[in-house]
């Protein structure tokens, strides 16, 4: 379950897009995944509908950033489910709510304390988010890294992050005796395609067409790209993924404000990840629109994110702490 995630994925968005009937009672919930094992559900009048007043209350006063009120929030909901056993991926950096470390740690460890207190068995996972996780921003974009991803294709950073995440929930679930067991067993699912698989029948299941995994013509496309490339060479030495969220919410891929349509086509593609050794005019990531008006602001805000320097970088582990 993303917790506290990166402004610029709409994880809602694009299960809406693959799937567009979202379940909101408990006992379709329930249907679902006692046939397939798995369920995209989202908040509603029947689905903890005191939730979404409380959404509004804190845009209201002022207290979107208070930590007990997003704990009760995202526990109330999981609580709800009926689940036996949950696994949280606290995002925290740049590109992420919650920008510093003993903020994530709290939160966790504040929603780990709300399970335990309900007999349930939680486990959070702080994760750096001070670049994007990947190489695509954008809705359709993370659907294709989706599907070269649980086709063991997709980037490193991804992969060892969502192998990590489905092991924890294994382990949780006794399905095996260990974590390393379940690690084993959740690279075994990702080399046998059967993850794969699982996600076209739940798409299936909910009113979408598994075929948008396969045929990337099938979904919404962009119009316009442009690239962004480093006038000097060196290593790259940052990428503040908050800049980038930025960037792509002024091309459409996200909400300014809960009015405002996402464009699922629209999105930004990394070409480099921190660490990488460039040379002048290297390419270092493209925007792709269908709309020019806020185009070039965009690619201010994406030059602005990149940081070049002259050494290379310290290495930055991803999965930075684990609350239980």
């Amino acid at each position: 379950e993303p917790t506290a995630g990166s402004t610029p994925r709409q994880h809602t968005c694009h299960a809406v897009y693959m799937a567009p009937r979202i379940l909101n009672g408990i006992d379709e919930i329930k249907a679902q995944v006692a046939k397939i094992g798995l369920a995209f559900a989202g908040q509603s009048s029947q689905l903890t509908p005191t939730d979404g007043l409380i959404y509004a209350l804190r845009d209201a006063s002022g207290t979107v950033e208070s930590v007990p009120l997003i704990a009760s929030s995202i526990m109330s909901k999981k609580l709800a489910e009926g689940i036996d056993a949950l696994v949280l991926d606290v995002k925290v950096g740049a590109g992420a709510f919650i920008k510093r470390q003993i903020q994530a740690r709290e939160l966790a460890q504040i929603m780990v304390a709300i399970g335990r207190r309900n007999n349930k068995k939680v486990i959070a996972l702080l994760t750096d988010m001070n670049q994007p996780l990947g190489y695509a921003i954008g809705n359709a974009l993370e659907i294709m890294e989706v599907s070269q991803t649980l086709q063991n294709g997709g980037p490193v950073d991804l992969t060892r992050l969502s192998l990590e995440l489905a092991a924890r929930m294994i382990h949780l679930g006794k399905v095996t005796a260990t974590i390393e067991e379940a690690r084993e067993l959740a690279q075994a699912k990702l080399l046998d395609g059967s993850g794969f698989r699982k996600l076209k029948e739940v798409i299936a299941a909910q009113g979408g067409n598994p075929q948008v995994l396969d045929r990337f013509d099938l979904l919404p496309n962009a119009t316009g790209m442009r690239e962004i490339a480093t006038p000097r060479g060196g290593y790259v030495a940052g990428i503040d993924a908050q800049l980038i969220g930025q960037a792509a919410t002024l091309i459409g891929a996200g909400r300014a404000t809960k009015e405002d349509v996402i464009d699922p086509a629209v999105g930004v593609i990394l070409d480099v990840k921190m660490g990488a050794k460039v040379d002048g005019n290297t390419v270092l990531c493209r925007l792709y629109y269908r709309d020019d008006a806020n185009v070039e602001e965009a690619a201010e805000l994406v030059e602005d994110a990149f940081r070049i320097s002259a050494s290379a970088p310290e290495d930055r582990e991803l999965i930075l702490e684990v609350v239980s």
